[in-house]
């Protein structure tokens, strides 16, 4: 094994596997409809399909969560990966309906597990001072292996073949698999995510005590001091908001907008969606440093607010210039929350509850991903665009300010106002073993 690099650039590595992990579908997005083309399957299956993937990471998402608090991190993780990137490579094999379908399922059940348990080492592992960094990170990471997925996969169908672009996919994943077997991110592989150790009989109460919540007979402790199960529902809704208005604006309502009303061409909406990408990344360095020194409402509600304002405004923007520039503001709103929910998990939640936790909580968005597409463009139908924007909106700016009120102090100890004490948070991931 090859020695241990730097805490930062182990962070990268565990981002990076999240990253290629989503890779392995980001890259075949483009390719299925040709893929379906080109072995007589008809186009309309696509949906079928991409429900197929999205299935398969709703079952994972909990049960790979849980089994974290079994299994030994590393070990676990390794396993997860290169089953998907088998599955992935093996997918220009399927060549009927039934095969195809099969087979995307499984790779969501892997692709769910992987992104779960590599988001719940990244919040266990990484020191509870530098989360929102390490959050911040992921984002990034996130947006970049999204941009590089697209532009792999819409380059390499044209040269190889739909069929070979499969087990391309699947070789940015085996590539961070083989950084970590020369570079090992052992600060997260030794994060102590495994089942608590028994209490000794000197310990203090309040360490062994506090609220259970439990589901799927074995979760144990989920509830930090000074917190209720609220927040966990405070979570899951967050992340079901997101992704919904991620899925259902992002890749559905925006683009028919920005044609129909907006003003824009496809290259144009690139270059606002690329601006929005890019103004997202530039704030991440700051936005986690904020994090880290506290800032929890103090960002969650003004980007609720501007997420909000975005989606309420889509609809009625006729300028080009100003339709691009209510995606920028969407996108880095979204942004913003998309950091907040895992530190706040980690700051709330024991070590080994994170695996629930975050399966929980990406299957709640899941739902939201699956669900969203067909429910907004029922109201847009029934109701006109401008409706489909408030209802996203409105679903943006409930959830955050759900978040924002939960995290409020339940006990007076937590929080002061809207910034988590320093020495609290010391003392509360003592208790956790971080």
């Amino acid at each position: 094994m090859g020695s241990s690099p730097s805490p930062a650039a182990q962070t990268v590595l565990v981002c990076a596997l999240i990253g290629t992990a989503q890779m392995t579908w980001g890259v075949t997005v483009p390719v299925l409809p040709l893929y379906l083309s080109s072995y007589g399957m008809a186009v309309g299956l696509l949906g079928t399909v991409v429900a197929a993937f999205a299935v398969g990471r709703v079952i994972a998402n909990v049960p790979a969560g849980l089994a974290l608090r079994r299994l030994p991190p590393r070990r676990y993780l390794w396993s997860v990966m290169l089953a998907l990137s088998a599955v992935t490579a093996l997918t220009g094999l399927a060549h009927s309906a039934p095969a195809l379908l099969a087979i995307r399922l499984v790779a969501g059940l892997f692709g769910g597990a992987a992104v779960t348990v590599g988001f719940a080492l990244l919040i266990a592992g990484a020191p509870p001072g530098r989360r929102g960094a390490a959050l911040a990170t992921a984002t990034v990471v996130q947006m970049s292996a999204g941009a590089a997925g697209s532009v792999l996969g819409g380059a390499i169908v044209g040269v190889i073949g739909p069929a070979w672009t499969f087990p391309v996919a699947a070789l940015p994943a085996l590539a961070c698999l083989l950084w970590d077997a020369a570079r090992p991110a052992t600060l997260y592989w030794s994060a102590p995510v495994g089942r608590p150790a028994p209490r000794s009989p000197g310990a203090p109460a309040a360490m062994a005590s506090g609220r259970h919540l439990r589901f799927f007979g074995d979760v144990g402790r989920l509830t930090g001091q000074g917190y209720t199960g609220g927040l966990l529902v405070a979570l899951c809704a967050v992340s079901f908001a997101t992704f919904l208005v991620r899925f259902a604006g992002e890749q559905g309502l925006i683009p028919v907008l920005a044609y129909d009303s907006g003003g824009l061409t496809p290259f144009t909406l690139g270059l606002a969606t690329a601006a929005g990408t890019l103004v997202s990344l530039g704030a991440m360095p700051l936005i986690g440093r904020s994090v880290d020194r506290g800032a929890r409402n103090i960002l969650l509600i003004p980007a609720g607010i501007a997420g909000a304002v975005a989606l309420l405004a889509l609809p009625l923007l006729r300028v080009p210039a100003g339709f691009g520039a209510a995606i920028v503001l969407y996108s880095l709103a979204t942004s913003v929350i998309g950091v907040l929910p895992g530190v706040v998990a980690g700051d709330a939640y024991p070590a080994e509850a994170t695996g629930a936790v975050i399966g929980l909580t990406r299957t709640a968005g899941d739902i939201g991903a699956a669900v969203g597409p067909v429910g907004v463009f029922a109201v847009a139908a029934l109701a006109g665009y401008p409706a489909a924007g408030a209802l996203l909106a409105a679903l943006f700016l409930v959830a955050a300010a759900w978040l924002a009120v939960a995290i409020r102090p339940t006990t007076g100890r937590q929080y002061h106002g809207d910034r988590l004490e320093p020495a609290l948070v010391h003392a509360r991931s003592t208790s956790a073993g971080t």
